[in-house]
């Protein structure tokens, strides 16, 4: 009989991603972090395994959407300050950290960008944690180890 492989494997992206002191765990960088988890669940299998034929796994996908949704601080920030509308979901941070993708891939990333966006957007609304409007405040979700394991 075979042993199934019942390992967990650490999540690629953690909540230390998004802070390197304790001043950083705002609850900003908490709605980062989801933003980032969310992002890299909405990327399909199918268009993972096109970024896999461009050489591009799973981890550089974590640490793009992180990237990414370190890139939507300011846009945030901006929206929130009145500077701008609404808050623009650009192809220009794809460009920069996959820089060979073709248009199409390109297109395919922020289509996934804009269906976490809307995902986790819609479930800040039923959420009692209200990062965007206490968007300074400390988050202690960052301190819990349960998003860690």
């Amino acid at each position: 009989m075979s042993k199934r492989n019942t390992s967990v494997k650490p999540p690629l992206i953690t909540p230390a991603d998004f802070f390197s002191s304790e001043k950083d765990k705002t609850k900003i960088n908490w709605f980062l972090f989801e933003y980032a988890a969310e992002f890299d669940s909405k990327i399909k299998k199918t268009l993972r395994t096109k970024l896999k034929r461009k050489k591009i796994g799973n981890k550089q996908i974590a640490e793009f959407c992180i990237h990414y949704a370190k890139h939507m601080k300011r846009e945030i920030l901006d929206k929130l300050s009145g500077k701008v509308e609404n808050v623009s979901l650009s192809y220009q941070p794809i460009e920069d950290f996959f820089p060979l993708l073709n248009d199409k891939l390109v297109d395919k990333l922020l289509t996934a960008a804009g269906e976490a966006w809307e995902a986790i957007t819609s479930m800040c609304v039923n959420c009692p944690t209200r990062c965007i409007s206490e968007k300074d405040q400390k988050a202690p979700m960052f301190d819990d180890l349960f998003y860690y394991e």
